[in-house]
Parts: C-alpha cells; sequence; structure tokens
C-alpha cells in the first residue's frame, strides 16, 4: 500500500466513506457498499454509519483496541454521534476531510474527535 496515492486522491463528498471503500476494495479485496444519505449534514452521516456498521451488514464487529485495517468511526460528541471515518493503517488513521485526506495519529484525532469506535471485518 502507498498512502501517498489515497492522500493524492478526490473523493466525493462526504469522502470519509468513499475512502473507506476504496481502501477496502484496493487493498483487502473486501467491498463495502456504498451507504447513502438524503443530505450531508452531520446527523445523516451518523445515521448512515449506525445503518452501515452497527447493524453489520458487512460483516464487521466492533474491537477494543485500533489493529492494521479496521475502520476507525469518529464524533465531536456523544449527541451528534459518530459522523466521520477512516481506516487505521501503519498505526494511523488515513482519513478523508473535504479539503484533502490525512495520515493523522489517534493522539491528534482524539483532541478533534473525542468519541471513536473501532470496527474490523
Amino acid at each position: 500500500m502507498n498512502i501517498a496515492d489515497y492522500l493524492a486522491k478526490a473523493y466525493p463528498a462526504p469522502p470519509c466513506w468513499a475512502l473507506v471503500a476504496d481502501v477496502y476494495t484496493a487493498e483487502l479485496g473486501l467491498p463495502v457498499n456504498e451507504y447513502r444519505t438524503i443530505n450531508n449534514s452531520v446527523r445523516a452521516i451518523a445515521e448512515a454509519f449506525r445503518f452501515a456498521l452497527h447493524a453489520s451488514q458487512h460483516g464487521f464487529a466492533q474491537i477494543s483496541e485500533p489493529q492494521q485495517w479496521c475502520v476507525v468511526l469518529m464524533g465531536k460528541s456523544r449527541s451528534l454521534g459518530l459522523h466521520h471515518a477512516g481506516v487505521y493503517v501503519d498505526g494511523k488513521v488515513l482519513h478523508a476531510l473535504p479539503a484533502g485526506n490525512l495520515h493523522q495519529d489517534l493522539a491528534s484525532l482524539l483532541d478533534i474527535y473525542p468519541v471513536m469506535e473501532f470496527w474490523a471485518r
């Protein structure tokens, strides 16, 4: 895997799940169905994540600690819910924002997204 390739890609809004699906398909050969939201609101995105992973329609199970290739769900508060996603790769989280893609350490992400869950397939 070349992290730089993913950092250079552009994903459609909201980009974070598109990056997760791209990584899972390209690197692991495991397709992750796209989810659809009615709009790009934080609550709609959180509901889509809840449907995609919490319902385990893709065979994901929640784990207590991050491991290579797990999906990382992030939220700014419990009331907003989990509204951002990335993939744990080489000890950091690869994630996409509208302004660009990052490969960021967990400590700095926890400052922004104090609510975090890890899901493995």
